[in-house]
């Protein structure tokens, strides 16, 4: 696919690409598909269950869930608290990818693709995070997993309390549950303080922000498959769907081309213009990304790779040479490295 090939659309909105780049989006929206359909086969088959001499099984055997350190322990805790927020990121990754999919059998590839490639890189960043480097201790991982749960339900229960009101059940019920979680973690690791939690801090480990987390994720990747990408281009990654996502006028004014208009000679209009081949790499962001996070956890949790083989597959023949050359997936549209 050369960078020549092109969709531009105008201020309306409409979409004009050429035959080549038509068909282009349509293989990507089949690759974005697949990483989805991947992902769901693999949970319908092995339930989060590790196998025999996994490291999972090792996790497993070292946090029993239910978890005999705590008095009443929730329904899921232990290994599987860690599990658990593994598969909620893996499965928004994969249903990020799917509506990836859809947008480009649609046509769109203009605004929205970066806000969507962002969120898939997010969340193959916290799997990574949570999983963390094969030297982790059973007890890093419960740690981040904590860290986890305890964001999201303080989340949960801010959105709650600003939309309906702290006198709503919801909101009671939500702040009781993000309550009794504080107790929980306070229980299961003496030691604990308000204030360290109230900073992020427990178990000697701070909960990484997103971007940390993409930055972290890439220096795994670097160490352990190849990947090229330093740790200033995944800050680049990140800053570039940072600015699609939370808007400032750079990135789109990036797109517009000004050409002398067809009634107006004298005058010039704005033409959005992006290549099909910053596409491509955009899409190779979100999809190696996924790719790597589904790959780590396939051999964390020591399942058949027969189904993620279906991936390799896919990538291999819908976008050769990706996975043989780490630092394949620019996305900004000049062109500059970002992923």
């Amino acid at each position: 696919m050369t960078g020549g090939q092109d969709t531009r659309t105008p201020d309306d909105g409409t979409v004009a690409a050429g035959g080549a780049a038509q068909a282009r989006l349509l293989e990507l929206a089949e690759l974005c598909h697949i990483c989805r359909v991947v992902f769901h086969r693999t949970a319908d088959r092995f339930h989060w269950r590790p196998t025999l001499g996994s490291a999972a099984e090792v996790l497993a055997a070292a946090l029993p869930s239910p978890d005999p350190l705590l008095a009443a322990p929730r329904l899921e805790t232990g290994h599987r608290l860690v599990a658990g927020a593994v598969q909620t990121y893996l499965l928004t990754a994969a249903g990020h990818l799917g509506a990836l999919s859809a947008l480009y059998r649609a046509g769109e590839v203009l605004f929205t693709p970066g806000m969507v490639v962002r969120g898939v890189i997010e969340c193959s960043a916290r799997v990574f995070w949570v999983l963390g480097d094969r030297a982790d201790g059973p007890e890093d991982l419960l740690v981040r997993g904590y860290l986890e749960e305890l964001l999201s339900a303080e989340e949960a229960k801010k959105a709650a309390g600003r939309l309906g009101g702290k006198s709503t059940d919801l909101y009671k019920q939500l702040d009781n549950t993000y309550r009794n979680l504080k107790a929980e973690i306070a229980g299961r690791f003496p030691g604990t303080t308000l204030d360290g939690l109230s900073r992020w801090m427990l178990g000697g480990q701070t909960l990484a922000k997103p971007g940390e987390a993409v930055t972290s994720m890439y220096g795994l990747l670097k160490k352990h498959a190849g990947s090229m990408v330093t740790s200033k281009i995944s800050e680049g990654i990140y800053d570039y769907l940072s600015n699609v996502t939370h808007p400032t006028l750079y990135p789109t004014r990036d797109l517009r081309e000004w050409v002398p208009s067809s009634d107006h000679p004298d005058e010039l209009v704005a033409i959005l213009h992006v290549e099909t081949d910053f596409v491509e790499r955009q899409t190779a962001a979100a999809v190696l990304a996924y790719y790597n996070a589904l790959s780590y956890v396939t051999s964390f949790f020591g399942w058949s790779t027969d189904i993620h083989d279906q991936l390799t597959e896919a990538i291999d023949r819908l976008l050769p040479g990706a996975l043989q050359n780490p630092k394949v997936a620019p996305a900004v549209p000049s062109g500059g490295p970002i992923a």
